[in-house]
């Protein structure tokens, strides 16, 4: 059975289907009534019964304790506090909820998409699994914690020059998520890190940071905390950056 995992950021999508290179495939779709074209030929390639996960880059996403919600929360639940922290949804958009009952603290992943991708991935993969990628952020977090044990934060973060998805787990718990959608510099993503650990009174010192994506954008981190790659790799290509992520993608699937 084929595989195929996906992320679309609004412009460009980007792909891999987990064969032996560990190619990336990535093409800019200038019109949303081209996208299930794009993907009809991706379906093609691995086969109408493959194995499919997809995920939006940096879109708005809250973490909510279950505990603060009905014992079985609807959507009229969480949505106004997801609101609380990003606002209203914006014409074309939608809010998914995603439960996470596997960690120490139990949430729910309230994140907002794009109606017309989420619509053209259900037409052409009915089979699909949308898997946000705060979600794999933190799978990421957690079996690195399991792995290198600590009381730290570690930060799990995708950054590059046209934004960045974060998220901070501390053991098996989830701490923080968050999303930047454009950066001027590495101190913008450095700043949000550091800003969250001061809040929650956390020795920012003792945090580590695991990062994906571009490295030019985490210049200067390694004054702060420990910084490591995700996933140690040489990049042939600019598209050979989304790797980890879509790794990660694969592995949570």
């Amino acid at each position: 059975m084929g595989r195929l995992a996906l992320i679309w950021d609004g412009v460009w999508l980007t792909w891999t289907t987990f064969d032996s290179s560990q190619s990336v495939g990535r093409r800019e779709i200038s019109r949303q009534d081209m996208i299930p074209e794009v993907l009809r030929a991706l379906r093609n390639q691995v086969g109408a019964g493959a194995q499919v996960c997809h995920a939006e880059w940096a879109r708005p996403a809250s973490a909510i304790p279950l505990a603060m919600l009905p014992d079985h929360p609807t959507k009229e639940s969480w949505e106004p506090l997801h609101a609380m922290h990003h606002g209203r949804l914006s014409a074309g958009s939608v809010l998914t909820g995603h439960a996470l009952t596997s960690l120490s603290n139990d949430v729910l992943l309230a994140v907002s998409g794009d109606q017309a991708w989420q619509e053209a991935v259900e037409g052409v993969f009915p089979q699909h699994r949308h898997l946000p990628l705060v979600h794999v952020l933190v799978h990421d977090a957690v079996q690195w914690n399991r792995r290198f044990s600590g009381d730290t934060w570690t930060f799990r973060v995708d950054v590059r020059g046209h934004g960045a998805v974060m998220a901070a787990v501390a053991g098996e718990e989830v701490q923080w998520v968050h999303h930047l959608s454009r950066l001027g510099s590495a101190e913008d993503a450095l700043y949000a890190m550091v800003n969250a650990a001061h809040r929650s009174g956390v020795d920012v010192n003792a945090c580590r940071a695991l990062w994906s994506g571009e490295s030019d954008w985490t210049l200067g981190w390694d004054r702060f905390m420990e910084v490591h790659p995700a996933l140690d790799m040489v990049q042939k290509t600019p598209a050979d950056s989304w790797w980890p992520l879509l790794n990660s993608m694969g592995e949570c699937a």
